[in-house]
């Protein structure tokens, strides 16, 4: 057992993990129907006029087809029954007009972003502990045998549109039909952009995508905009739009491109970036290797 296993248990019986009792009770939306919902949607955008505990989100259909179910819905009623980790409870799934309304608890406080530069060095370390724990929780839910990489859904694979992973430039990409598709869609990719610049035998161009851990669920997007923390310092993670079955390597990469993200938008911090490693694993080479298939990638 690594050090931090050791000092993690000791954290969590100070900070032991529970289901927030806000997530555990009724809603304030339970004795609504769908239609009554969406009557009270078109006078208030985002939230349910008159159930302040409320907020709906508006998925769309960008696909352009019927499609039976709803992937951040999906994974998002995952995590909530597998894991400890506060996320805010999906209430309602309603599908209307080419779009899906997701009602779920509004987890209102500051985001990390906020109150991450005024903390002290211990506060820090706690959430980065927390963080970890929650990541560790996300990789217990392995997929299921034959589970198919990418959004959850009942209706087959779905395409990945996650630009923390795949780029800016082309973000939605696939569907794949299994974790070979997935695996070969990158190796074709890092092949492509450095076959014109190197010879086949140097040793870049025999590095391959990492495959050998199983799918996992992963977030995509912890970033400290999607990071809420409560008034009694509970942390709360949210929007797992970019979610879905990856490998367990995809978290760290995504948090570590989500920091020139976060510099673009400005805000920075070093003490953030180097808690990375330890909330995901220092998955360096993986990075390092995904990093250079960014050549192939920003191909159309």
């Amino acid at each position: 057992m690594y050090l931090t296993d050791i000092l993690d248990a000791l954290f969590t019986i100070f900070y032991p993990a529970k289901k927030p009792q806000v997530s555990l009770k009724p809603s304030d939306v339970d004795s609504l129907s769908d239609e009554e919902i969406e009557e009270l949607m078109t006078t208030a955008s985002r939230f349910i006029d008159g159930v302040p505990g409320t907020v709906a989100k508006l998925i769309h259909n960008w696909l352009g087809k019927d499609t039976v179910d709803c992937s951040e819905a999906n994974v998002s009623q995952i995590v909530f029954k597998k894991t400890t980790i506060p996320i805010p409870r999906v209430r309602r799934v309603i599908k209307s007009k080419g779009i899906y309304i997701i009602v779920m608890d509004y987890i209102q406080d500051s985001n990390l972003a906020e109150v991450w530069p005024t903390y002290s060095l211990w506060q820090k370390i706690r959430v980065a502990f927390t963080l970890r724990r929650y990541v560790r929780q996300l990789r217990w839910v392995e997929a299921p045998l034959g589970t198919l990489p990418g959004p959850l859904s009942e209706q087959g694979p779905q395409a990945c549109d996650v630009s923390s992973i795949f780029g800016r430039i082309r973000p939605r990409r696939g569907p794949f039909n299994s974790y070979k598709e997935l695996s070969d869609f990158f190796n074709y990719r890092y092949g492509l952009g450095w076959k014109a610049i190197l010879p086949e035998d140097h040793p870049i161009m025999k590095a391959t995508f990492d495959d050998s851990s199983p799918l996992v669920i992963t977030h995509n997007d912890l970033n400290p905009r999607n990071i809420i923390v409560g008034e009694d310092g509970r942390i709360w993670v949210v929007n797992w739009a970019w979610s879905g079955y990856y490998p367990p390597w995809f978290e760290y990469s995504a948090m570590t491109n989500q920091v020139e993200n976060e510099q673009l938008g400005g805000w920075y911090d070093r003490s953030w970036e180097l808690a990375i490693p330890f909330v995901c694993g220092p998955n360096f080479q993986q990075h390092e290797w995904l990093g250079r298939a960014g050549l192939g990638l920003d191909y159309t």
